[in-house]
């Protein structure tokens, strides 16, 4: 099977199990976040693609690695991925499978990266916000990042909107040295 026909195949078995099982925005979320993950870190993409670890340990790493960041469902959802597709392609399975639910969908994607977490109450009133600003319909979900000084990153599609204090301190730096 060719790249591109593996690629659309997972994508668009991905997308019909979330939709019939209620799961599509945990399952976008548990593919942006290994998406992301295995960007950044070629040895965490290897360890998700290689044969030479078997599931049962690949679990094990992943639920003590991943243990701040999915809850039990989102693990289980993971472990499922592990088992049924290739780790290898998981950036562009992760972009078809958008491309396909965008297409069904006028839905925004938000992660709002902060030092500490969003009360629930605190979280809905930015949906609502991005939401009347943006005439979409939202998720957003929380990522607590503790090397953040504090304020908020928010990613709202493929828009990065950097409103940390450490970016802010960063600018005033800047600044004070072109003065």
């Amino acid at each position: 099977m060719n790249f591109d026909k593996k690629i659309d195949k997972s994508a668009k078995a991905l997308s019909k199990v979330f939709k019939e099982n209620n799961l599509d925005q945990i399952g976008e979320n548990i593919l942006l976040t290994l998406s992301e993950l295995s960007s950044k870190s070629l040895k965490f993409k290897q360890f998700l693609s290689t044969q030479r670890i078997d599931i049962k340990t690949k679990k094990e790493i992943l639920s003590e690695v991943l243990k701040n960041v999915f809850n039990n469902t989102e693990l289980e959802i993971t472990y499922a991925l592990i088992e049924h597709i290739d780790f290898n392609y998981i950036d562009s399975i992760y972009s078809k499978y958008k491309q396909i639910n965008k297409s069904t969908t006028g839905h925004i994607d938000v992660r709002a990266t902060t030092a500490l977490e969003i009360s629930d109450k605190d979280l809905e009133a930015l949906k609502e916000s991005i939401e009347s600003k943006t005439n979409n319909k939202v998720s957003i979900k929380n990522i607590v990042d503790k090397s953040l000084l504090g304020g908020i990153k928010l990613k709202v599609g493929n828009t990065l909107i950097d409103g940390s204090i450490s970016t802010r301190l960063e600018k005033l730096k800047q600044s004070m040295i072109n003065k």
